[in-house]
């Protein structure tokens, strides 16, 4: 005879090992005599004398629906409400069964994104404006100097110009 015992600390009191039993004594209150039966993606729990089979999703990963956070099951059981075994991708929201693509959200990105671009190139425009300027002060530049100079205001007269709430965008070319 086998006692198979279960976790009668656990609400769900899932089974934990078995034992050899005397055959002249009773199974201990945390123990059945009757054999678990086990299943991929269940665990046996002790229901009322019966041995039943629960949801078993422990090491899987389960995301917060909400933050998008992901973290380690170590429950049995159905997953927690909020959460989800799907795995999210980029620029993708809750719609109350799977995740769906965020248009506003990578669009957004996406405009953020042309909007450091620009700055960038402005910041770029602006030493190398600066520096031809040095070159006219100090009547050191060159007669290229001075249409390079041209140029490159131009060029930053034309990225200032540029609408940067819209996704597509073309930018200048740089001189």
């Amino acid at each position: 005879m086998i006692n198979y015992y279960y976790d009668n600390t656990n609400d769900l009191k899932p089974f934990t090992h078995q034992l050899e039993a005397n055959d002249d004594t009773l199974p201990p209150d945390n123990a059945l005599r009757l054999a678990p039966e086990f299943k991929d993606g269940l665990h046996p729990c002790e229901n009322n004398g019966k041995w039943v089979l629960v949801e078993d999703n422990r090491e899987k990963t389960a995301y917060n629906i909400e933050t998008k956070e992901a973290v380690k099951i170590n429950y049995l059981g159905r997953i927690k409400e909020g959460f989800t075994l799907f795995e999210p991708f980029e620029f993708c929201k809750w719609d109350g069964e799977k995740w769906v693509l965020d248009e506003e959200l990578k669009n957004a990105f996406f405009i953020k994104q042309q909007q450091i671009n620009i700055a960038d190139l402005l910041s770029e425009a602006n030493n190398e404006i600066d520096i031809l300027n040095d070159k006219i002060e100090l009547e050191i530049a060159t007669d290229e100097d001075k249409k390079l100079l041209k140029r490159w205001k131009l060029y930053r007269i034309q990225l200032k110009s540029i609408d940067t709430s819209k996704l597509d965008i073309e930018l200048p070319v740089k001189p």
